[in-house]
């Protein structure tokens, strides 16, 4: 799977504004759930808004959202249409891959000579152009100096110029879409829905979503489509900052601010690690013994199982939301977190394979779908601030903060929490808001 970086577009009543450092939509295309039918999604975020945005106005957003059904038996003309439109697709976008620009103005100007060298459409010309371009800016702000970009997987993607699906009155496969593989003719292909994704396909049929683009996945000789769905929604003016912090022990710690702080709440990831660590382990095993193959199919078994938790995990976060007025999320920024932090082999192991970001993804896309609106704040020093006298400590040692020069004594995660919550609200011109002196009343989940 390849992650896609998208610059998305705000509008706000009354007006219109549009910055592409401020405006990020990142979507995460690994597959969750059972083996044919999936759902994942993710939603438009604004990580730094222009001062002044906060107001009685209402902000809309673009939420989108990624159906995937199974292509149901097809035969075998059309899996040789599928793979010969894949192999000649994965072929461009290497093309475009050596010619190092990420200028799609510049790689236009080789349309002409590609379109005699490639048997495909002109959509397909296009959308292959696309994925270069974000694969390759993906890896250039992403990778170390010694890294070599490698193009192992591709998939093809579809908009709605060379695509379209259609329901029908057959009752073993009413769902079909139709594919311009190449130049000459379409291909229509029956597609199965689990009952989730038949239930958003037939929003999107009712004008609730809108259908935007199509990604043909091959996996395990089967094929998948994700169809990615687009809506709209409107954030008002918030009344609670929630304040959310990730890590290691506690995986998230959440801390909301309305007059006065409530009780803090944390969530363990616990059981993530153990199945991280369990599955490292039988890894090891077969590697020594050459069962490379293995090795392939358990992988997939802990990214199931991993995904599994974090979706209990963030439907648990989202629902304490709920419980108070107008809530905003405000979590820390974590990217590059991995090229920051560089310790022994075991220890960057047990780090790194912990899950922060798609954490992150999944409480942000569910969070849109309810109307609660998340932003970013820096990550810089939110664990080493104290929350009260604002003092930098040097180090943070064990799980309790205490601050040398004013004495407070507190838990670690719940004072990053609170910070990340102060920042949120500094931005908007709220001033702080000064928690007891006391160690608060928290409470403790481990869903996962």
């Amino acid at each position: 799977m390849i992650r896609n970086l998208y610059i998305g577009f705000a509008s706000f009543k009354g007006f219109g504004f549009r910055h592409p450092n401020r405006f990020t939509n990142r979507t995460d295309t690994d597959l969750i759930g059972p083996k044919c039918f999936s759902l994942s999604a993710i939603c438009v975020c604004l990580k730094y808004p222009p001062k002044g945005m906060i107001c009685g106005c209402s902000m809309q957003r673009y939420i989108r959202l990624t159906v995937v059904g199974k292509v149901f038996r097809p035969n075998r003309v059309k899996v040789f249409a599928l793979n010969q439109c894949l192999a000649e697709y994965y072929r461009l976008v290497k093309y475009y891959l050596k010619l190092n620009l990420v200028s799609k103005n510049e790689l236009h100007g080789f349309y002409d000579g590609i379109k005699t060298m490639f048997y495909l459409p002109t959509a397909l010309i296009q959308t292959a152009r696309d994925k270069a371009v974000e694969t390759l800016t993906s890896f250039e702000e992403n990778a170390r100096e010694e890294s070599k970009l490698r193009l192992r997987h591709i998939s093809i993607r579809f908009d709605q110029r060379c695509y379209g699906l259609s329901k029908t009155t057959n009752i073993l496969t009413p769902y079909w879409i139709n594919l311009k593989l190449n130049r000459e003719k379409r291909l229509s292909f029956p597609v199965m829905f689990g009952e989730k994704q038949k239930t958003l396909i037939e929003e999107a049929f009712e004008g609730e979503w809108k259908f935007t683009t199509l990604e043909m996945v091959k996996r395990d000789g089967e094929w998948y489509a994700h169809f990615v769905l687009k809506r709209t929604v409107s954030f008002t003016q918030p009344q609670t900052v929630i304040g959310l912090d990730i890590g290691e022990v506690n995986l998230a710690t959440a801390i909301a601010f309305t007059n006065k702080p409530s009780r803090g709440r944390f969530w363990r990831g616990s059981e993530i690690k153990s199945t991280r660590g369990l599955y490292n382990h039988i890894r090891r095993g077969l590697g020594m013994r050459g069962l490379t193959a293995k090795i392939k199919s358990i992988g997939r078994r802990e990214k199931n199982r991993v995904n599994e938790r974090l979706h209990i995990l963030s439907r648990q976060l989202v629902e304490y939301t709920t419980q108070f007025p107008r809530p905003i999320i405000a979590m820390e920024d974590l990217s590059g977190l991995r090229r920051r932090m560089n310790f022994s082999r075991k220890s960057n192991r047990r780090v790194h394979s912990m899950p922060y970001c798609k954490l992150q993804n999944y409480i942000q896309y569910k969070a849109g779908l309810k109307g609660i609106e998340v932003r970013y704040v820096s990550a810089r020093n939110t664990s080493r601030t104290c929350h009260r006298c604002g003092h930098v400590a040097r180090q943070v040692v064990g799980r309790r903060f205490t601050c040398d020069k004013c004495g407070l004594l507190y838990n670690r995660d719940l004072n990053a929490a609170t910070n990340i919550a102060h920042a949120l609200m500094r931005r908007m011109g709220w001033g702080s808001v000064t928690p007891p002196n006391s160690q608060m009343r928290t409470t403790v989940e481990n869903p996962v």
